[in-house]
């Protein structure tokens, strides 16, 4: 495959692990606010799987199942682009796996 900067390629495994700390910051705001902003029990369960869903994108632990958990609380955010931002990096988790410093790198 030809590429500039073949070297690179050395460190693909920092990638997931970029999407995965950039995707808990956001559904960690997210989830905070929707719990502490709110009134309805529901919009509050949904904050809930957001802020849990976040700390398990952190510590790398079932990053699958906490990115299916990301894309199911998606309908709650109100900006399009994030909303179409936080499908796109979840579903690339799902499929890239937890990448470095994760609990449940693939040995």
């Amino acid at each position: 495959m030809l590429s500039v900067f073949p070297e690179l390629f050395n460190y693909s495994q920092i990638a997931p692990l970029l999407l995965r700390l950039s995707l808990g910051i956001v559904l960690i705001r997210i989830g905070y606010l929707t719990i502490f902003k709110t009134i309805t029990k529901k919009e509050k369960f949904v904050g809930g799987i957001q802020v849990i869903a976040s700390v398990f994108l952190f510590l790398g632990l079932f990053t699958q199942i906490a990115s299916l958990l990301a894309i199911a609380t998606v309908f709650n955010v109100n900006q399009k682009a994030l909303k179409l931002m936080i499908f796109v990096v979840a579903l690339s988790l799902m499929l890239l796996g937890p990448g470095l410093f994760s609990i449940d790198l693939p040995l």
